[in-house]
């Protein structure tokens, strides 16, 4: 990338595009209507002469809007930009270029982002001359860099290496006044709406949320009918300063604290509130009783639990015992007379068999017995029983 050419593509990266730009320039259009409006007077389109001018959006937007708009600008890559589009621009010195005019000849001074690239004095003569060429009535709109955005004057400022040095509000504005104007206001631009509208902000809104950039219009002299005309502007609010958002953020810590506070009444009060039942007649009677309903709880709980470990203790027994009466021929015979007598015992003892792994039907029990080992009765009582465990297995 050339010289050339390395201003024009540093402004489209960090700048922003050309629709973006005219949409920031619409706030001005306010201050061209009352010299074009049929009450000024005029025939002739009043003029307006813009240093800087850049890629010409200001001149091409107030053109627009009725204004004989005129530029200049030492950058090549800017001024293609301007030429292309057919705008009225010459590569020329700001300085010189306003010295070249006649006196009272311009409706309109205008800078966009130059004042912070001059060197003090040199800003003070575009002022100076600026007076000088502009008619009674006259604005200078001179437009630049908020260093009250703590994010702005420390870091975004510095990002363009041939600014000079930030320019507080109250410096920039005083100039004029200094240089004859009669009167100069200072418009806050391009805050986030969201933020300019809420009544409470964060901490990182008070560093990064107030208007990036800021304009100085300042008025010479005029008729006091014409220059009521501009009254209203003069007037108005714009844009966050950083003791606006600095009381919204100490606003917002303040209902925090209040909320707080109302919190800890809240629990204060209910403190006092159970203090008074604990305190109270009731509360010490009944005491006894809700010692004892405790301790049945916790009694119950525990003959739960042992009551349960006590029958799967038992029922472990038994299952043993079941399977070893199995396993031998002469409990089973007797034990096959005297359970055909109970058959609700007979079922448990299936249900025990059962759980502990006997096999069901021809086969035989995992305990190592099989029919071979038995005599024939004892296959035939095998059978039996085998037959039985089936039906209701």
């Amino acid at each position: 990338m050339t010289d050339r050419s390395f201003y024009h593509e540093f402004e489209a990266h960090f700048r922003g595009g050309r629709e973006e730009i005219v949409g920031r320039l619409r706030v001005y259009l306010p201050f061209l209507y009352p010299f074009t409006e049929p009450a000024a007077g005029t025939v002739e389109r009043p003029g307006l002469v813009d240093l800087g001018c850049g890629r010409g959006e200001w001149l091409e937007l107030a053109g627009e809007n009725g204004m004989q708009a005129e530029g200049v600008d030492l950058d090549d890559g800017m001024l293609q930009d301007c030429f292309a589009r057919g705008l009225s621009a010459r590569k020329m010195d700001a300085i010189a270029f306003l010295r070249s005019l006649p006196d009272a000849s311009q409706a309109v001074v205008s800078g966009f982002h130059i004042a912070e690239h001059l060197p003090f004095e040199v800003l003070q003569t575009l002022i100076s001359e600026a007076h000088r060429v502009l008619r009674p009535g006259g604005l200078l709109i001179l437009e630049t860099p908020n260093a009250e955005n703590l994010d702005v004057g420390t870091l975004a400022f510095h990002m363009d290496p041939t600014h000079n040095k930030p320019l507080p509000p109250g410096l920039l504005s005083f100039l004029p006044r200094y240089h004859g104007f009669a009167r100069a206001k200072v418009l806050r631009l391009q805050e986030k709406q969201p933020l300019a509208e809420a009544e409470t902000v964060r901490l990182i809104d008070v560093f990064r949320g107030v208007s990036p950039d800021y304009a100085v219009i300042a008025q010479k002299p005029g008729e006091a009918d014409f220059l009521a005309r501009f009254d209203a502007l003069f007037a108005a609010d714009y844009g966050l300063t950083l003791d606006t958002l600095s009381e919204r953020f100490e606003r917002g810590i303040q209902q925090q604290i209040r909320s707080l506070e109302e919190q800890l009444r809240e629990f204060s009060d209910y403190q006092q509130r159970l203090a008074a039942v604990y305190e109270s007649t009731s509360w010490r009677v009944t005491k006894p009783l809700r010692v004892a309903s405790r301790l049945a709880a916790d009694t119950k709980m525990r003959l739960a639990g042992a009551r349960g470990t006590l029958k799967a203790s038992v029922r472990k027994m038994l299952r043993r015992l079941a399977m070893l009466a199995v396993s031998q021929r002469l409990v089973r015979e007797t034990g096959k007379r005297v359970l055909g007598r109970f058959p609700g015992a007979a079922a448990r003892i299936r249900s025990l068999l059962l759980s502990s792994g006997a096999a069901i039907g021809n086969q035989h029990f995992q305990h190592g017995l099989s029919a071979s080992q038995l005599s024939p009765k004892g296959r035939l009582l095998y059978k039996d029983l085998s037959e039985r465990l089936g039906k209701n297995g």
